[in-house]
């Protein structure tokens, strides 16, 4: 947000003059200590121009104890000129200096619970006991293809990166860190749910496909097929929903997407997504064929995925294939297609070999 409109609403906030929105804005602003400084140098400037009485509190009360007292005593008192005090002014100097104090605390407790999430931090706590951690970061110009583990697949767009303890990885759970903008095809597994995380949010899934992108400004999520739960990691049934094995909270379903606010401290309301405004090919194609040459086929999931897949064009050229692919993962839909056509493959150094006698 920038500075000057963020100026205006806390102004507004010090005249009592914001609404219920622009001072939960204010708050969220605060949780980030860096902005308590320009928060003071603010009241300040305000201060300035909205000089207050200085109040003597002492001095006040001798005076009307004088003034109970005159009228018994007879005595003639003295009147001092004085510049007169607004009762208004000191109420609303007294309700900023509250307001200061509880949006100071507010901040700082905030602060203190959900420290700066980034992606040094996330990767510490992905690899605590294992020592090692697994990094893939993608420096070329175009989207890479990267078979995970389980057999997932992830194309990780360009200027992006994941990250996951090997040693941890389908263990008990599967988790991946993500810096960047990612899509993933996971393998389902329901025992073991699978965990994307971003410096504004938790993505977590039992076996589907969506994208994840996350930015300076804000995270979004863009759900392919199936379900797919987010929530941030300051939820506070956030142990709840890292141990469970079910999907519950905010769940996006086939064509929804979710987006954090600039400061990744809330979720926006879920949307439709606009599907002309999708940028990856692999979000638009439904990967249904019907009695379709297998070398059409092939080429289909290399453009997609963006893989290596080789294979002896000459031996395939008479095979045709009808199948309706989903949302499995690349390595999943090979498997299914070398079963049609009593093929096999192997996966090596990036590549992806299919093996085949042909067809008849």
């Amino acid at each position: 947000m920038e500075s000057s409109l963020i100026k205006k609403i806390v102004f507004d906030y010090f005249d009592h003059k914001c609404t219920s929105i622009q001072r939960k804005l204010i708050e969220e602003w605060l949780a980030d200590k860096n902005n308590l400084d320009l928060f003071h140098q603010y009241l300040d400037e305000w201060e300035s121009q909205h000089p207050q009485y200085n109040f003597d509190p002492d001095r006040g009360l001798e005076k009307v104890y004088r003034s109970i007292q005159a009228p018994e005593t007879g005595q003639k008192i003295s009147v001092v000129q004085a510049k007169p005090f607004r009762l208004n002014s000191l109420f609303k100097w007294l309700s900023v200096a509250s307001i200061v104090l509880v949006l100071g605390w507010i901040g700082w407790t905030k602060y203190a619970k959900s420290p700066a999430i980034t992606y040094r931090t996330l990767i510490n706590t992905v690899k605590e006991g294992t020592g090692e951690i697994y990094e893939k970061e993608n420096l070329t110009n175009g989207p890479i293809l990267v078979n995970l583990p389980d057999k997932s697949s992830v194309i990780l767009q360009p200027q992006s990166r994941i990250s996951y303890s090997p040693k941890l990885f389908n263990n008990r759970k599967r988790e991946i860190v993500l810096v960047g903008e990612a899509f993933f095809e996971v393998q389902k597994n329901p025992e073991k749910p699978f965990f994307v995380y971003t410096r504004g949010l938790i993505t977590k899934v039992l076996g589907t496909s969506f994208l994840v992108k996350t930015q300076a400004e804000f995270s979004e999520v863009v759900v392919k097929t199936g379900k797919v739960e987010v929530f941030l990691h300051s939820d506070k049934n956030k142990e709840k929903k890292m141990t469970s094995n079910q999907l519950e909270g905010l769940v996006l379903k086939e064509d929804e997407r979710i987006n954090t606010d600039p400061n990744q401290h809330s979720l926006n309301k879920p949307l439709t997504v606009d599907k002309t405004n999708l940028k990856l090919p692999i979000q638009s194609l439904s990967f249904n064929f019907d009695e379709t040459a297998a070398i059409t086929v092939i080429e289909t999931l290399n453009k997609a995925y963006h893989a290596n897949i080789v294979y002896d064009s000459t031996r395939l050229s008479s095979c045709k294939l009808t199948a309706h692919l989903s949302d499995e993962p690349l390595l999943q839909k090979i498997e299914l297609i070398c079963i049609a056509l009593e093929a096999s493959y192997v996966e090596n150094d990036g590549r992806i070999l299919i093996k085949s006698n042909g067809c008849k």
